[in-house]
């Protein structure tokens, strides 16, 4: 039996990663009409609307839960069944008021951020965990989409690794952005690939594609779980209100169809 070189793996993992670099992902063919809910300043808006009613209220009306309070509930229950530890780093991508966060920090997740294009969004959102005590949320005004220049600004987010990303809604929006949105799309996903850990979980909820749509856009990515979603029939159809998929990051794609490679090409080698 010939012996393989010791750095035969090494350069198998390399060869296989610049085929898959080089092989061009699924194209986002489908496109959603464009609407001001993709633009900055509709939830700048919106959020500086949110936080005058905040104020208003004495910090009763903290504003929108966004897809409610199951939709979290049914995060939590994913994240506690996967035995996720409590002190995991949590990233919630468009954290708007921050609602998630406080759903995770109510069962005692201890590493968790928030990020969000709008500024008027972190400024409630913070607001909101300062008067409730809570020490254990940090949010940043940052930009999942944002360009490798952009990035150095926000070093404590896109120079980080998160073993959990959350996604309520942020890819919703950035598909329907007026202006670039495929390009926007593709930035989201490279972005997400970069800060997310090796062996660590996308959780992405949309309203606006179904489950095989998502599987097929985020290519890349390796499809884990469905969660459960409000269920519907109407004239005979059925589908969901929402859609709700884990994924899995693509290195850990990668590692699986190497340590397929390698297999084959040990068994032809005793063979």
């Amino acid at each position: 039996m010939n012996a393989r070189p010791p750095d035969f793996e090494r350069l198998l993992k390399a060869a296989v990663l610049k085929i898959l670099q080089e092989t061009p992902s699924v194209p986002m063919e489908t496109d959603l009409n464009p609407s001001n809910l993709g633009t900055r300043e509709y939830w700048d808006d919106t959020y500086s609307t949110e936080l005058q009613n905040y104020e208003d209220s004495n910090g009763v009306d903290v504003g929108e839960i966004w897809f409610g309070f199951e939709s979290e509930r049914r995060i939590v229950n994913w994240i506690s069944k996967m035995d996720i530890l409590k002190s995991a780093q949590i990233l919630d991508i468009g954290s708007g008021n921050g609602s998630m966060l406080l759903s995770l920090h109510k069962n005692e997740y201890t590493n968790l951020t928030g990020i969000d294009y709008s500024e008027a969004a972190v400024s409630l959102a913070t607001k909101v965990a300062t008067d409730r005590r809570i020490n254990t949320i940090t949010y940043r005004l940052a930009d999942i989409t944002a360009s490798a220049e952009a990035q150095q600004s926000v070093p404590e987010i896109f120079d980080r690794k998160f073993d959990l990303c959350i996604d309520k809604g942020t890819y919703d929006a950035v598909c329907l952005a007026p202006e670039n949105s495929k390009e926007k799309r593709v930035a989201y996903m490279e972005n997400v690939a970069k800060i997310l850990h090796s062996d660590g979980y996308l959780i992405v909820t949309s309203c606006n594609w179904t489950k095989d749509e998502l599987i097929t856009q985020f290519t890349d990515f390796t499809f884990i779980d469905e969660l459960p979603a409000p269920h519907f029939q109407f004239g005979g159809r059925s589908g969901n209100t929402v859609t709700a998929l884990v994924f899995k990051h693509p290195v850990q794609s990668l590692s699986s169809f190497v340590h397929s490679v390698l297999l084959v090409s040990a068994l032809a080698v005793i063979q």
